[in-house]
């Protein structure tokens, strides 16, 4: 028995570029723009109700403005508050590698012509190029595995033409439609390249099964997503922590103490999500590049090749166990545990920092996102809050209170018994409220 992604009932298609972020379908949550010209880093949040505003922005040519690719909670662009995946977006930093404009753009038109990539929506124009893909009515952030797992395999197959493959989290930006780049003065232009949404199966079709290390099939064909749990768990730690390693990287300006660890771990993540040696090889070193001390590229490449050899040896021995854990050979290098990664990059992570992690967390962290979610849950359910609570029985006294003195005042010097039978009040009750008059 397999799962198939549920395909939209008709197809949907966009006329601008726009509709990639805000639509009538696509109206869970809020995109954000963050404005990086200065150190303020200013955020403006847009629902569909401020597309307007949104495109007033973009027309202005505003310098350095970025837009989240997909939606979240309004004031939160952390992994843990998406509402709606809502794009798959590849960077192209064909420059950095020395090719053409009209090189790259004439390789990908050959891609999508020969089925092996499918036609972006957009694609926009500065410095390099970035390829948006349109997730027709947006996708649960349950999918986020999938969309990461995707979104690293279009790197794989585009890293010949520069694609940046060390940074795959969801919360990612690209540059605002006709905004201008700080340092070249260009302005960002967008070309449509096809009007016809995707959904998560069309655009799977394009690379490997979750499940195999072979050749993704023909387009056209019908491929549907494992039923077991244990092969949709394993992508989705893995994807998951290949983004917060990246993020780590990030937050820390590169300044990280235990660079081979990282490199290691880094590589044999990624090597299970494209299980491809040269594309692991490619990803680390892009990785290793944003280190404020970089590692010379001979080490990187050692430790690289090693962790992708153990890798794969993991996933053949979990492919043969039914992708079960349990009933594995004890001498196989196996995914580390969460809080082996955290201890072996010796990192002390701020609060900050780690309600920006995905799944990188410590035992603390955990406990108060537990907390928070079943706190969201009650209110979803319309329990009061603690602090509701305690007000509405600190009212509930105060009206016991009003009604004992308007009763004492009424019959001064009744006993305790009459004032039970004027007040309806029980005897412990009116004790304890005598004792506040």
């Amino acid at each position: 028995m397999s799962v198939a992604i549920r395909k939209p009932q008709e197809e949907t298609f966009i006329d601008s570029w726009y509709e990639c972020y805000l639509s009538e379908r696509k109206k869970s949550g809020y995109v954000v723009t963050i404005d990086l010209s200065n150190e303020q880093h200013k955020q403006i949040w847009y629902g569909l109700r401020d597309l307007k505003h949104l495109l007033k922005a973009s027309e202005r040519g505003l310098k350095d403005v970025y837009l989240s690719l997909n939606a979240f909670e309004h004031g939160s662009r952390k992994t843990a508050d998406l509402k709606q995946i809502r794009n798959i977006g590849v960077d192209l930093d064909f420059y950095k590698i020395g090719l053409s404009k009209e090189y790259v753009i004439k390789q990908l038109h050959d891609f999508v012509f020969s089925g092996s990539l499918p036609c972006p929506n957009i694609i926009m124009n500065g410095r390099g190029v970035q390829l948006v893909y349109s997730i027709s009515g947006g996708a649960a952030p349950q999918m986020a595995y999938l969309t990461q797992y995707i979104t690293n395999h279009f790197v794989k197959m585009l890293m010949p033409l520069g694609a940046d493959g060390s940074c795959s989290d969801l919360s990612r930006v690209f540059r605002l439609p006709y905004s201008t780049h700080g340092k070249t003065g260009q302005q960002i232009t967008v070309d449509l390249w096809t009007e016809r949404e995707y959904s998560l199966q069309e655009l799977y079709e394009y690379v490997p099964p979750l499940e195999k290390k072979r050749k993704t099939k023909r387009k056209g064909t019908i491929t549907t997503l494992p039923a077991r749990k244990g092969v949709m768990d394993l992508y989705s730690l893995n994807t998951k922590r290949k983004a917060d390693l990246e993020m780590i990287v990030e937050l820390r300006n590169g300044v990280i103490e235990n660079r081979n660890d990282l490199t290691y771990i880094y590589s044999f993540t990624t090597a299970l999500i494209v299980k491809n040696q040269a594309a692991t090889l490619e990803m680390t070193f892009q990785l290793n590049a944003k280190l404020a001390d970089p590692q010379p590229k001979k080490e990187v490449e050692r430790t690289a090749k090693n962790a992708y050899k153990d890798a794969m040896t993991f996933f053949d021995e979990f492919a043969k166990n039914d992708y079960k854990r349990v009933g594995l050979p004890p001498n196989i290098i196996k995914p580390m545990r969460n809080d082996t990664v955290i201890r072996k990059l010796n990192i002390d992570f701020t609060q900050d920092e780690k309600e920006k992690m995905s799944t990188l967390i410590d035992k603390v962290e955990k406990q108060r996102r537990d907390t928070e979610r079943k706190r969201a849950k009650r209110r979803e359910e319309g329990v009061a809050t603690r602090e509701e609570y305690l007000a509405k029985e600190q009212k509930k006294t105060e009206d016991k209170l009003t009604i004992l003195k308007r009763a004492r005042e009424l019959y001064p010097g009744a006993s305790i018994r009459k004032l039970v039978e004027h007040t309806g009040l029980s005897k412990s009750v009116i004790g304890r409220l005598m004792k506040q008059l």
